[in-house]
């Protein structure tokens, strides 16, 4: 049988617009490619897991986009003096057209990919009521039986009722699920909690020594799918569940 697949959605299928960001640094004189600033988010991601991991409050979501933005900008040695400018462009931007608005050129191959191999998808996403629409602009929402946002169903990941309710809905059992996340102590954890295996994402290798199955990014996931059975004990799909360690 092959697994449901529930999808995160930023930093999974939706990603900040790297591109946008490189070019409003270049207006201030400061060179940063996009690939760049792709792995500052990363590591940012990663930061917040560490917190995460010692039960430290999340050290730049708590501040809003303002000071996830003033933490990225930081790792390019942006001076203090444009600092502010800079946070408020990206914060305008994302409140007129949304900063999550972009998606790797793999992302709708692969999606179509598992889609003609039979599996069912949904996206279960920590967001703040707009993230169907942007999976839509991106061309993405095709995919997808149902995309349930935190901000619309009123629980946040890793709240396990966010995970329940998808389940109910779609009639799934979560150990004929699998989950697919970017922030392990958020993703992973949430998933685990209520029975989901589930598969971390780490673009660039900061998680090597955790434990638990990661991949790159989405576009690995066919290949991992292929050797993937319900029938069998997957210990590693379950880093946060005690019964199975």
């Amino acid at each position: 049988m092959k697994p449901y697949i529930f999808f995160d959605a930023g930093g999974t299928l939706l990603f900040p617009n790297f591109d946008w960001l490189s070019s409003l640094l270049s207006s201030k004189g400061i060179d940063v490619k996009s690939f760049e600033i792709f792995e500052a988010f990363s590591l940012a991601n990663y930061k917040i897991d560490v917190a995460l991991k010692n039960g430290e409050d999340d050290p730049w979501w708590n501040g809003g986009l303002s000071g996830f933005a003033k933490w990225l900008f930081s790792k390019f040695n942006v001076r203090e003096e444009i600092m502010d400018e800079l946070v408020n462009l990206t914060v305008k931007e994302d409140k007129e057209k949304g900063l999550w608005s972009y998606a790797f050129n793999w992302a709708k191959p692969t999606l179509e990919k598992l889609k003609k191999r039979g599996y069912s998808m949904s996206v279960i996403s920590n967001s703040d009521g707009r993230v169907e629409s942007m999976i839509k602009e991106v061309g993405l929402r095709e995919y997808f039986d149902k995309v349930y946002d935190s901000y619309i169903v009123g629980f946040s990941k890793p709240d396990p009722r966010i995970y329940k309710l998808a389940l109910n809905e779609l009639h799934m059992e979560p150990q004929n699920s699998l989950f697919i996340g970017d922030i392990f102590y958020i993703d992973v954890f949430g998933a685990n909690a209520v029975g989901i295996p589930a598969v971390h994402l780490d673009p660039f290798g900061y998680y090597k020594q955790w434990p638990g199955v990661r991949i790159k990014n989405v576009a690995e996931l066919p290949n991992l799918l292929e050797n993937f059975s319900n029938d069998v004990v997957r210990r590693d799909f379950f880093p946060f569940d005690t019964k199975m360690s």
